[in-house]
């Protein structure tokens, strides 16, 4: 394909030296150039003065802009945008310029950035065999406030390409300087099933298992940061299973490559790296460390050599003969690493025929509702509220006086809409007010490596429910667990997909209420919206009026304030998510803490207007005005399956 700005040509000011970036080739490319003056007559080289310039093809559907559009700079692209607010030389490379220019017939926005003499962490790690744990420690560290830092400005998103190749360090001599993350194109927030960016991941040993279904949150960040934090201890950077692993990437083989790239380095790894990277790098989301202030934590305590693992069986250091014990032996349960802090760890149970983990291991526990506030915590939204307690919740509480009636509640009960907006939240509310046993099941946790073993934990899962019974079963992110077969999936994908719908079939007659949550309905299989299975869709849709400014009570009465017009906040709010709004406050508090600890305060200072009013001005929707549009084109198309005709509008939740 040919380059967007030719070798040796001028362009923004600067000479382009030649091409450095592979991944986005005629959308997004990176290019090494250098300053250049006249010199009596003659044009010479800017000695030290190479920079590293970012062009992106606005005629691309990423980046593309109206023709008839004035904009000079393009800060309408995350990554520009993210950058110029970072202007410090830690984690980022500084920008030092940006702009707009034509380029042929077409435009083309530009980012320069410092250039920084460094190698790349994958290089470093070939040269030294591996770092020593101070260095190793000195990355970490920068990396967690970088991807910190892209949390918080993403409301949760992340980095999502990181890479060792994606990471410089910068030794003068022995000591490390500085340590820099780059290769930002894909950053964003969360996803779920559909991301902006072509997802065909060459370095397939960095990406969790979720991420093959288009789940991308911080979890997925913090899974890529084990495994470099892994490889860095280990002097291994596991080109050996990025090479073998199948071209397409699945679930399955990331599941796979991590399992044997783990295996191989268990005994490079003392026992307490073992456990802290084993949980980062867990294939289960639900395991990991859920925060990055989390992981952190516990790598600083380790660095300290304040971690035992006191009556830790260290033969299991070795390949044990069943292989999937190579992967299986740390300690997995939910309080894992806090006896592993304690300096006791315990050997895992027994694993299921399937050679997975048991369900008891491979699942949360099961909850029992009525342990919270239930509805009562979603914010506004009375109609929606309405409708669960009608149709569901007063029904499963009063089973005696229903069966008198001939009443039975909702077999399937699917929760749809934009990311952000709550509909896994409402569906555990719900659960909890039902007062039944109930438990939450992500697409990973039915995930296996073996042939038939995802159908068999479908069917534990139902069995179990119907053992356990009358219970709730909470499916979030439904489209990657019942895609369409339709979309070319394996034969195994079908399958599993053909034993979800065998086992929904009038499960509410087994005892067994199915929740489920999706951001795309349309991926699911048209058969699971057959009645028997799923009987009821509701569409959860952005925060009106009177639940933004509920939003932010709830969130602001946590905190010192001072003066607050919800009405104001929320007029200004408008198309912003849940999570929109829990970051406008949560970035409004940390601004009012850097102040008060800036200026030596013994009280902190209240959350205002103008602080407040700041941030909304500087945070954008995370749902765009295209991706709204699309929603309520889908939500036309799914209300118009509805045999009763027109559905009655039942707003928003949490």
């Amino acid at each position: 394909m040919t380059q967007l700005i030719q070798d040796n040509s001028h362009f923004a000011g600067r000479m382009v030296v030649r091409k450095l970036s592979t991944r986005h080739d005629g959308e997004r490319e990176v290019y090494l150039t250098k300053c250049q003056d006249v010199v009596d007559g003659l044009t010479v080289d800017v000695p030290d003065n190479y920079g590293i310039l970012t062009v992106f093809n606005l005629k691309s559907k990423r980046y593309e802009v109206g023709g008839s559009s004035r904009k000079r700079v393009p800060d309408f692209i995350e990554e520009v945008k993210f950058l110029r607010s970072r202007q410090s030389e830690m984690c980022f490379p500084k920008v030092i310029d940006c702009g707009i220019e034509r380029a042929g017939n077409g435009r083309l926005g530009w980012m320069l950035q410092q250039y920084i003499d460094a190698n790349s962490l994958t290089s470093e790690i070939r040269l030294q065999r591996g770092l020593c744990i101070s260095d190793t420690v000195k990355v970490m560290e920068a990396l967690f406030t970088a991807v910190d830092e892209m949390a918080r400005y993403t409301g949760g998103g992340g980095h999502y390409n990181i890479t060792t190749d994606n990471i410089l360090l910068n030794y003068d001599g022995n000591e490390l300087k500085g340590v820099y993350l780059i290769g930002l194109s894909d950053m964003g927030t969360s996803y779920h099933g559909s991301t902006p960016f072509a997802y065909e991941p060459r370095n397939k040993r960095f990406h969790a298992p979720e991420t093959a279904n288009g789940v991308f949150n911080h979890l997925t960040d913090i899974y890529a940061l084990g495994i470099v934090m892994t490889m860095m201890i280990s002097g291994d950077v596991g080109e050996e299973e990025n090479d073998n692993v199948d071209s397409q990437f699945s679930v399955l083989s990331s599941m796979l490559l991590r399992k044997q790239f783990m295996k191989r380095n268990r005994t490079k790894l003392s026992a307490a790296q073992r456990l802290i990277l084993e949980k980062a790098t867990d294939v289960n989301p639900s395991y990991r460390f859920q925060t990055v202030g989390r992981f952190r934590t516990f790598v600083s305590k380790l660095a300290k050599g304040k971690l035992s693992t006191q009556n830790r069986v260290e033969s299991m250091a070795t390949s044990p003969a069943n292989p999937i014990d190579a992967e299986d032996s740390g300690d997995k349960s939910a309080d894992g690493i806090a006896r592993l802090e304690s300096g006791v760890v315990k050997e895992k149970h027994k694993k299921t025929r399937s050679g997975g983990k048991s369900l008891a291991e491979a699942r949360p526990e099961i909850r029992r509702g009525a342990s919270g506030c239930g509805l009562d915590e979603v914010a506004g939204m009375s109609e929606l509220k309405a409708l669960f307690r009608r149709d569901f919740i007063r029904i499963v509480r009063n089973p005696g006086v229903a069966q008198a009636y001939g009443i039975k509640p909702s077999n399937c009960t699917l929760l749809y809409g934009p990311q952000g907006c709550g509909k896994t939240f409402i569906a555990e509310k719900a659960a909890q007010e039902s007062g039944l046993s109930y438990k939450i099941v992500n697409p990973s946790e039915l995930g296996s490596i073996y042939i038939h073993g995802s159908q068999q934990k479908i069917a534990e899962l139902f069995d179990e429910a119907e053992k356990k019974g009358p219970m709730i079963l909470i499916f979030d992110e439904f489209d990657a667990i019942v895609p369409n077969r339709d979309a070319d999936l394996n034969s195994n994908q079908a399958n599993e997909v053909n034993e979800m719908l065998t086992q929904l079939n009038n499960c509410a007659s087994r005892g067994i209420y199915v929740l489920a949550t999706t951001n795309r309905p349309n991926l699911l299989d048209p058969a699971i919206m057959r009645k028997g299975r799923v009987d009821r869709t509701v569409y959860v849709s952005l925060p009106d009026m009177e639940a933004r400014k509920e939003l932010f009570r709830l969130e602001i009465e946590k905190r010192p304030f001072v003066n607050v017009d919800y009405e104001e906040l929320a007029s200004a709010t408008e198309y912003y998510t849940c999570s929109d709004i829990s970051f406008i406050v949560e970035e409004s508090a940390r601004l009012c803490f850097e102040e008060t600890l800036d200026r030596g305060l013994n009280e902190p200072l209240p959350l205002s207007m103008d602080c407040l009013k700041k941030v909304i001005k500087d945070t954008q929707p995370s749902i765009s005005d295209k991706q709204r549009r699309e929603y309520l084109e889908l939500k036309e198309k799914m209300e118009n399956r509805q045999p009763s005709g027109e559905r009655k509008r039942v707003g928003f939740v949490l």
